[in-house]
């Protein structure tokens, strides 16, 4: 069994603060802002807009006994340079339970702070005669997680391209990435992958309800 880290960093205790003191500074300010009718569902990489989300994730794990994952993600966006480019940054809450030997005790029952992620996105081509674009950009995913359980144990960095064709009534945008990590945690895997997004948006006709779906692919050439 794994056993949980008694001490955090004080490089990631620093990360993480800097980053959560960000996210409440810029939360004071969304919170001024009123929406101008513009398409706000956050499913269009390239509208770069300034939101502030909260959302939550439960997962069964496939255990041998009962297990459960419940992550809590706070996310912020906000354009720069002159709407050039957007940042992205994502916090999270993870908690996790599992019964590894399914003898009714919980082998893992961890919660605490997770990884925090960081993305730079820009637009190099946009052509609105045929309604189409290109966005490229950099995410840096950060090895921030209080317990070891609770994240990935790496830093990585994920370079991305999205191709956005927008529909009459919404849009359609595959995007590529390739994540790497650059350090590791003692023992933890490298991680080495590539992951294929096909995002879909279909927007109600009065726009203030949406259909939106994301099935992902990820190749994982560390592991086969």
């Amino acid at each position: 069994m794994e056993k949980p880290k008694m001490e955090i960093s004080k490089n990631k205790i620093v990360k993480l603060g800097a980053i959560i003191s960000l996210i409440a500074l810029f939360t004071n300010v969304i919170a001024q802002e009123q929406s101008d009718g513009e398409d706000n569902t956050g499913t269009n990489p390239i509208n770069f807009s300034r939101d502030f989300r909260v959302y939550n994730e439960y997962s069964w794990l496939n255990t041998p006994g009962d297990g459960s994952q419940n992550m809590t993600t706070m996310e912020f966006r906000t354009p720069f340079a002159d709407v050039k480019w957007q940042w992205r940054v994502r916090a999270r809450h993870n908690s996790i339970k599992a019964d590894l030997n399914d003898n009714g005790s919980n082998d893992i029952n961890r919660s605490g702070a997770g990884d925090i992620d960081m993305r730079f996105l820009t637009v190099p081509w946009l052509d609105m005669e045929n309604r189409q674009a290109v966005a490229v950009g950099l995410e840096v995913f950060l090895d921030t997680a209080s317990k070891d359980v609770l994240g990935s144990g790496t830093t990585s960095l994920g370079p991305q391209v999205f191709y956005v064709k927008f529909l009459e009534r919404g849009l359609f945008a595959p995007g590529l990435q390739y994540k790497k990590s650059i350090d590791e945690d003692t023992g933890r895997p490298d991680t080495d992958q590539i992951l294929i997004d096909l995002n879909y948006l279909l927007m109600a006709r009065d726009s203030q309800s949406w259909f939106f779906t994301d099935p992902q692919l990820v190749f994982d050439q560390e592991t086969n």
